[in-house]
């Protein structure tokens, strides 16, 4: 049996989400409206991320690139998290709705592990930035992803492996749905006790290894 880890990044690895943190930076007024709506579920991730994008010029991308690199605070023993799972042979992929300028450098810089990356990035050639999906939906998706994980989670676990889900946010639930276990914060916490997902909640990466090495976990109950 492979245990495999499905990580999200912005709002998990990084303490603060850093596309609504772009966006309140470069764009902030016209941004605004789209951000709640995508999280009220009013209008779908992959609709609102393009949307957001498309307000920032192209000649800002290396200024948008530079702010995020420079704006990203990494969760507390995320490192630790990555080793203890190296440790014990579980397969640790980040998949994020995020984008390569800031997600890869931050991960690449913290740990030397084996650790796969799924995310996104921008195509600066027009006069406005666009989105470039890495995994889009695929016929089993419901659509409006943006970067699917679900597909990406049907294209890396084999029959028998056990899924764990990390995330804190609405575009977390559809990967924490398919999940055999949860650690949840902020919206997804609450989205996954009102479905009734086998979860724990989550502050700091720390929190998350203490449930990993002790084997009387509500973790283990699910894994085995």
């Amino acid at each position: 049996m492979t245990v495999r880890v499905i990580c999200d990044f912005d709002g998990t690895i990084s303490e603060r989400d850093m596309i609504v943190s772009i966006m309140r930076h470069f764009a902030p007024e016209a941004s605004e409206p789209i951000i709640q709506a995508v999280r009220a579920s009013e209008r779908s991730v992959k609709d609102g991320v393009e949307a957001m994008f498309a307000l920032i010029p192209s000649n800002q991308y290396g200024a948008v690139a530079a702010y995020a690199q420079a704006a990203t605070a990494v969760r507390r023993g995320f490192p630790q998290f990555i080793h203890t799972c190296e440790q014990l042979g579980w397969k640790v992929a980040i998949v994020s709705g995020g984008f390569d300028f800031f997600v890869e450098p931050v991960i690449h810089n913290l740990s030397t592990a084996s650790v796969d990356i799924y995310c996104n990035r921008i195509d600066a050639s027009g006069s406005h930035l666009r989105v470039r999906w890495s995994k889009p939906c695929d016929e089993a998706c419901d659509g409006g992803c943006g970067l699917c994980k679900p597909r990406v989670i049907r294209e890396i676990a084999q029959p028998g492996d056990r899924v764990i889900a990390i995330g804190d946010g609405v575009t977390d639930v559809k990967a924490a749905k398919m999940a055999d276990f949860v650690f949840a914060r902020s919206d997804l916490l609450r989205l996954a006790r009102e479905l009734g997902l086998p979860h724990l909640p989550f502050e700091t990466f720390d929190d998350i290894t203490a449930a990993i090495l002790d084997k009387g976990s509500e973790l283990y109950a699910h894994l085995s």
